[in-house]
């Protein structure tokens, strides 16, 4: 089984590291500007503060470029910290995991992911980002893009994963939007880490595939088909569940070009099942595109009682240009939205202006008194 470990930045970040440690016992370490959001951190998980001053604690307001400061101040002192460096030579893979929407995990993640793969070159770092539902506010889809630039145009060779909590939006409340897709990370961390990988004599991902597997530059996705009931499969077949679960999952909707590098299919099934499943995954196949490298685990259990589970690896996968697209759109449609209320309150200006030069013809004035111009054009932000 692989050796992972989870950096998590910014508060998304810290609460998925902080989750890797309660489920999978796994090395993490929480990374932000603000101590307050340290704070929700458990004590036993090392916190690292980063700021440009002693002051200056109260994190980076959605501002990456305020974040990108503190990560300047901080860096040199970060790389060389004894519970990073130790985390960092204890593993196989890291995961820098963050919100792309905020401020310090959207501004830093991506540049701590290539600090870190260049300084420790024998741990594979994986960039994990959580896209913002389509209702979030403006700034938070403008992170996102700037986020993905970074991604696509400094990091050509990273191997990274995208969420999204739109996929549950409408489904679920906030707060159960923001547990459902930590937990789908760590599920998929879990896979990766070939928890599941049981020993068999029939075909196997072993850990040096599981490396070479999940080390393709682009796009990493991982589907998961878990605990299912052999009566189950009997309406609906194993690659249909499997395609279906692709669609409906907490991943970002991947590219339909049918470019893909590497796959991996695990299967735990039993004897019946197992007898019955064309590895092959032709419909599936189908659907993705060929891979040009495929690795297959296959196990059959021991007992007909034991999960039926199976877990599809997908990597090197295409940038989300239509994501990015989506993304943008509803950029546009916040900002015409912005500009409707602009113009309204011009409206309203006006009708005050009038009023007001009408009731400075009608009133006396009684009187004079000292005026200060300063604090008045401050209160209005002149």
């Amino acid at each position: 089984m692989l050796n992972i470990g989870i950096i998590g930045i910014g508060n998304t970040g810290n609460q998925i590291a902080s989750l890797g440690k309660e489920r999978l016992n796994i090395p993490v370490l929480a990374i932000n500007s603000s101590d307050r959001d340290l704070e929700t951190v458990p004590k036993d998980i090392p916190r690292k503060l980063i700021v440009t001053n002693d002051t200056d604690k109260q994190g980076a307001g959605k501002d990456r470029k305020l974040a990108k400061k503190y990560l300047k101040s901080s860096v040199t002192n970060l790389i060389e910290d004894e519970d990073i460096v130790g985390l960092m030579d204890s593993v196989d893979v890291v995961f820098i995991i963050s919100s792309t929407g905020g401020g310090t995990g959207s501004g830093i993640s991506p540049i701590m992911a290539r600090i870190m793969a260049d300084k420790f070159v024998d741990t594979k770092v994986i960039l994990v980002g959580v896209l913002p539902v389509n209702g979030e506010m403006l700034s938070a889809h403008a992170n996102t893009l700037e986020y993905l630039d970074e991604l696509n145009t400094k990091l050509p060779d990273q191997t990274y994963m995208l969420y999204d909590n739109d996929k549950y939006d409408g489904l679920m409340s906030s707060y159960k939007i923001l547990e459902q897709v930590n937990n789908d990370i760590i599920s998929d961390l879990d896979v990766l880490r070939c928890t599941y990988n049981y020993t068999t004599k029939y075909n196997s991902i072993d850990d040096r595939d599981m490396m070479r597997l999940i080390s393709f530059s682009g796009r990493l996705i991982v589907a998961r088909l878990e605990d299912f009931k052999e009566k189950d499969a009997d309406t609906v077949t194993i690659e249909d569940m499997l395609i279906d679960r692709l669609k409906r999952n907490s991943h970002v909707e991947f590219q339909r070009d049918k470019k893909i590098m590497g796959s991996g299919l695990i299967t735990n099934l039993s004897q019946p099942l197992m007898d019955e499943f064309d590895d092959n995954i032709p419909k599936v196949v189908d659907f993705i595109g060929d891979a040009i490298h495929g690795f297959i685990h296959e196990y059959v259990t021991a007992d007909r009682k034991e999960p039926n589970n199976v877990f599809l690896i997908l990597a090197g996968l295409s940038p989300i240009n239509d994501k990015i697209l989506k993304i943008n759109d509803r950029i546009a449609e916040i900002e015409k939205n912005q500009q409707v209320l602009l113009d309204d309150n011009a409206i309203d200006k006006e009708n005050l202006n009038a009023l007001s030069n009408k009731i400075a013809d009608t009133d006396t004035v009684k009187s004079e008194k000292s005026v200060n111009i300063q604090d008045i054009f401050a209160d209005f932000d002149s």
